[in-house]
This record gives C-alpha cells, structure tokens and sequence, in this order.
C-alpha cells in the first residue's frame, strides 16, 4: 500500500487540514500517516487561535513515521514559523520521496496562518526540494513578489516560482477571474493548461485537499502532470458536492468522487430496467428515425464517460424496440449533451430521453401537465454544440429546467422531443400516459 505523509495543521471543523488530507488519501486507496503542525480553532466562519507544536515535535513524528514505514509521497500544508519549515525540509533532503509544497498562508475563511519570515524560509528551504508546488492567487504573489494582473504576468509569475527549483508548479485557478476555472501546470517542457467550468460556491479546504491527491498521485506511481491531471478531476467533484457542516464557507468533500464511483452499478441496473420498460411498453412510433437513447449522469458529470446510456442507441425493429447495444457508461453522446447542459443549470436534472418529434405527442405532454420549453435550430450559433446550445437557449427562455425540451428541427436535422428529469423513474413517470 501507498503510504502518503502529510505534515499540516489540523482543523477543529475538519473541513481542512490534516482532516481533509486524510480523506483525501484514503479516497484514492492510500495509507495516510501524519505529522501535526500546529492545532487551529477554526470553523467554517473564522479562525479563533493557533496553538503551534514546536518544531522539535514535527520531526520527531516524521522520524518516527520513516523509521517504520516506507513513505511513498509527503505533503506539506500549514507549517506557520520559518523553524518549522528549516527543520522539516533537513529531514524531507533525506527520505528521498516526491514532495507536493502547498505553501499554506491565508486560510479560506481570510485568516494568516503564518509567522513573519514563512514566505522566505519556503522559498529558501522547501521550495527547491518539491516535486510539484500549489499556490493560490495570493500565494503565488507573495512569493514571487509580483502581482498577478494579466495572462502575461500570470505566466511570468508561473516561471519566477519555477525557476526557485521544484519540477513543476501548478497556479491554482479558483482564485482567478474568469468564468472557468483555469489552471496552469508549469514544468521545464512548458505550460499546460486545464479548464474545467466555474463552480458558484466557495469552499474550505480546497487548497489540501487538491494538493493531498497530487501527492497521493506521485506515490502511486504517477508522473507530476498525470497526478495534477488525476487531482484537477477529484478535486471539481470535491467542490461540486461540497458540504454544509457549518453557517460559513461549504467543507470540501474529499470522498466526492469516491461516492460517485460507488454509484455507477446502481445507476447502470436502473438505466437497464428502464429500457425494458421502454421496450415493452413505448409504442414504437415514438423512436426517431435516429434512434432513442436514456441518458443518466453521474452528479455533476465530467463528461461521457460519467454519463450511462445505451451504446448504439434504441431502435425500431418491426412493431417493437431493441436496443442495439450493451447499457455502459460511455453508452450515450448526442443525448449526453442535453444531461450535462440541464446539469449544470439544475444539478438535480440528471436525465433525458428523447422521443419522435409530432404535434400529437407534445399535445399529449402538455395535456399531461408537463412544463415544456423549445429551441429553433435557426438561430444556432456558429461552433457550437447543438443539442448543448439548444438545451441551455430553452433553459435560459423558460427560467428554469422545464419538463420537456423540443425543436422543429432544420435541414438535415430532425426534430425532437427530450424529457428530462431526476432519474429514469421520473422520467418514464412523466411519459406514462404514452405507454401501452
């Protein structure tokens, strides 16, 4: 087993810190041992006190971590005095493991966690030591001394932090403005960049958390840009479905995608039973000329793959429904865009189906109380995904995610009626009047 280190503050309200790093370890299938920093009053409102351990007590954890286990990784979070960090980085020189650098200053809710002289001893003692280093906004710019304005000197604060010495440096995107959140990963070979859409929420215990699974990451095996790759994912399911514990800032949840992975089995048999029904039971002029599909996400889906549908879609086979491959995750594109773009204005709207297009059939939904919204394929957009662009114009139209989404189609493109709703049960609820 992956036994990860993590040397960082521990928090009273367990949304960060050593709590956090914890979870996050364990989330990928790692063992995590620890040595504490420093012990915080804090909640998801405000830091109360910080009662430091001193240094001499930090490496005697370490010491005694390393005499008896084999360290795969370390982490550092919060190490708060200039001492703390020279005593640390003497006895991280000679264990010889990949070390993530989180150069913990500030805490979420806005506190310094930090002595007089911190910022300078990282730079001088840990920073050249580190496999991958993860700063935020503030932090970047207080080590490098240079303020962040633009893209020009996002990078050029990007290689100042390079050039003190660690392998990689990843820039932290969620501090930054911008309706995504981009990160930026810098290594000797270049820049790379990863965008992932901008969560509406503030959170505590991002920061270790991300970092946490970085180091997990390198001590599974992981090159530094897989592992910030592998992280980047784990960490927008964390924050996607991040909890209330307290009155202020949401607690990242480590075991997000952990919770998702368990999922999916379950989801798969209710994708399964749903397209028996469809098959006994749905007339089988209600299949479009380009197939049926049951689409069901994932919470806050990341892409295909986390969506289930039928590979190869539902098709008409004389006077009844077949499907026409195996249900998987993967299974479904054209109406995987209409899940992830009804996701992500209402992440309760997890799944669609589609139906033939005909007035009869929308009359009958309307007649069934359904609420329903549409899109005209002519004033689509240039480059863009249609179904995606097409879900979110009927969404923005009706104010919220309706019940039913149809256009009239265009050349070449059939229309279509999609019924959305929270699970494949609801949504064949609300086509139950259709049924034999």
């Amino acid at each position: 087993m992956a036994i990860i280190l993590t040397v960082a503050g521990s928090d009273s309200v367990g949304g960060a810190g050593v709590e956090a790093d914890i979870k996050a370890i364990s989330s990928m299938g790692a063992h995590a041992a620890v040595a504490l920093t420093a012990v915080t009053a804090q909640n998801t409102s405000r830091l109360r006190e910080i009662f430091p351990l001193p240094p001499e007590q930090v490496t005697a954890q370490i010491t005694a971590v390393a005499e008896d286990a084999c360290i795969s990784a370390v982490k550092t979070g919060m190490l708060y005095s200039p001492r703390t960090v020279r005593a640390v980085a003497s006895l991280l020189t000679e264990l010889e493991a990949p070390l993530v650098v989180d150069p913990v200053l500030f805490a979420g809710v806005g506190a310094s966690l930090h002595k007089g002289g911190l910022a300078e001893s990282l730079v001088k003692d840990l920073l050249p030591l580190a496999t991958v280093v993860t700063p935020n906004r503030e932090e970047a710019e207080t080590i490098s001394g240079m303020k962040i304005v633009d893209d020009g000197s996002l990078e050029e604060v990007g290689n100042i932090l390079l050039d003190l010495g660690p392998k990689a440096v990843l820039l932290k995107g969620g501090h930054l403005d911008g309706n995504v959140a981009r990160d930026l990963l810098f290594t000797a070979e270049g820049v790379l960049e990863m965008v992932s859409p901008r969560l509406d929420r503030k959170v505590h215990g991002a920061g270790c958390t991300l970092s946490s699974f970085i180091a997990t990451g390198l001590g599974l095996g992981m090159d530094p840009r897989e592992s910030v790759q592998e992280a980047k994912r784990r960490i927008y399911d964390s924050i996607a479905m991040a909890l209330p514990v307290g009155k202020g800032l949401l607690a990242i949840n480590p075991m997000a995608t952990l919770y998702k992975e368990a999922m999916r089995a379950r989801m798969a048999e209710e994708v399964r039973s749903a397209v028996e029904t469809i098959e006994q039971r749905l007339p089988p002029e209600l299949v479009p000329e380009v197939g049926m599909n049951l689409a069901y996400a994932l919470p806050y889906p990341q892409g295909y793959r986390e969506i289930c549908g039928v590979q190869g879609r539902l098709v008409r086979v004389g006077e009844g429904i077949r499907r026409a491959g195996e249900v998987r995750f993967g299974g479904s594109r054209h109406i995987a865009r209409v899940v992830m773009a009804a996701s992500a204005a209402d992440p309760e709207v997890r799944c669609v189906m589609n139906l033939r297009y005909s007035q009869e059939t929308l009359a009958e939904l309307v007649s069934f109380g359904l609420d329903v919204g549409s899109f005209d394929r002519a004033e689509e957009p240039d480059s863009v995904s249609s179904m995606e662009w097409g879900t979110a114009h009927a969404i923005m139209g009706c104010g919220h995610v309706p019940d039913v989404i149809f256009d009239r189609g265009a050349v070449g493109k059939e229309p279509m009626v999609r019924v959305l709703g929270r699970d494949p049960e609801e949504v064949l609820g609300k086509i139950a009047g259709l049924m034999k």
